[in-house]
């Protein structure tokens, strides 16, 4: 996306450099989306009311901040957004909140409202999958639960209707039963 000189946002099919990663819409009708530039916004909403234009607006919380680098974006059961790429962010509909500054690659919420998050771990290319329990998620010392996978990168993250916790790897699917891992390559 490039800004012209009256601040509105368009396609820039030249530059690489806001590649779209996640899409989501959100409870209240708004569309996101991650780039490696900016975080967007599209407010359809403004389609219906007169005199009103349709465009991408570069999303900021009320102090100015923006966050870049985003591949993959998350509306928890509580309507904070949360954004995963050089770091998690969690934005509560005023502020981020910077829970880790390592490169989140997938986010999820499971059914009890924990958030689980594939995250590299070091610069070595060590990954895990961690889990922030729900009655955490709004203290200041908000640490995760670390699940080491061996197998490298970590992809799409779901909860099977047991409880337990399905994720793709490089090397093939996982399965974290709460205990131990298992590997399906």
């Amino acid at each position: 996306m490039i800004e012209d000189k009256t601040g509105k946002y368009f396609p820039d099919f030249t530059s690489g450099s806001n590649g779209v990663n996640p899409i989501i819409e959100d409870k209240t009708g708004k569309f996101w989306f991650g780039t490696n530039g900016n975080t967007f916004i599209y407010d359809a909403s403004l389609n219906d009311e007169v005199g009103q234009e349709r465009t991408f607006t570069v999303f900021r919380d009320k102090e100015g901040n923006t966050v870049n680098n985003v591949w993959s974006i998350l509306e928890d059961k509580k309507g904070n957004i949360w954004l995963g790429g050089n770091g998690l962010w969690r934005y509560d509909g005023s502020t981020f909140t910077n829970i880790t500054q390592n490169f989140v690659g997938y986010i999820y919420e499971d059914r009890n409202g924990n958030i689980w998050t594939s995250a590299e771990e070091n610069s070595k290319g060590s990954w895990a999958l961690s889990r922030y329990d729900e009655k955490l998620l709004s203290s200041p010392f908000m640490t995760p639960t670390v699940i080491k996978s061996k197998e490298g990168m970590i992809f799409g993250i779901l909860e099977a209707n047991d409880g337990s916790i399905w994720f793709g790897t490089l090397s093939g699917v996982q399965h974290y039963d709460g205990k131990t891992i298992t590997n399906f390559k």
